[in-house]
């Protein structure tokens, strides 16, 4: 009777140790899958952080790349008949620029775009502009007239011109007074200058 006491109470001191080492194995395979859960999460989450990042960098690259090409496509062409200089000589009464200056401004952009008209390098031998005058017309259509300036100016600011227009100017000079028929050599000799102003890009010939 006191052996099959001992048999059963080793049979349970075995069942549980059998027990024990069970509940180790699930609690170890627990922490291993609990482990793998989370290490998969915080992979996931990086992976999206890092997709976001990449596409918030490629977005701000897209767009600093449009903005360049949107600056690159402001621009004008300048075309004149001859070339950018206004050259008058020989001066005398009734004096009257016998080719006057014809220039066109074309936006090839795809936006307005601002410019001025300016006569700069202006060297003259005239002491006074009170009878030199100028006339600039636009398309044929308006005019201005005014004083040929002594030192360098805009004749014409903040023009707008839209995409893909083109502006046809004429400039031409005379010589509204009386001069001395001994003073054959007076001369007014000026470079046109178109600036474009919105992207501080200054345009020649």
């Amino acid at each position: 009777m006191e052996k099959n006491e001992n048999f059963k109470s080793e049979l349970e001191t075995q069942y549980n140790i059998l027990i024990k080492a069970q509940e180790k194995s699930e609690t170890r395979r627990f922490i291993i899958i609990l482990t793998i859960i989370i290490i998969t999460f915080i992979s996931t989450l990086v992976s999206v952080v890092f997709s976001y990042t990449a596409l918030k960098s490629s977005n701000k690259v897209n767009e600093e790349e449009e903005q360049k090409e949107k600056i690159y496509h402001q621009t004008l062409a300048i075309v004149f008949n001859n070339n950018s200089k206004l050259d008058l000589t020989n001066i005398v009464t009734g004096y009257n620029l016998q080719n006057p200056k014809v220039f066109q401004v074309t936006n090839e952009g795809d936006i307005e775009i601002t410019f001025n008209i300016k006569l700069t390098s202006i060297n003259t031998s005239l002491i006074s502009n009170n009878n030199l005058m100028y006339t600039l017309k636009r398309d044929n259509n308006t005019s201005i007239t005014k004083q040929l300036p002594l030192k360098d100016k805009t004749i014409l600011d903040n023009i707008k011109i839209a995409p893909n227009e083109t502006i046809t100017y004429t400039l031409s000079a005379t010589y509204q007074g009386n001069i001395d028929q001994t003073e054959t050599q007076n001369y007014y000799h000026a470079n046109i200058y178109i600036e474009q102003i919105d992207n501080k890009s200054d345009l020649l010939e």
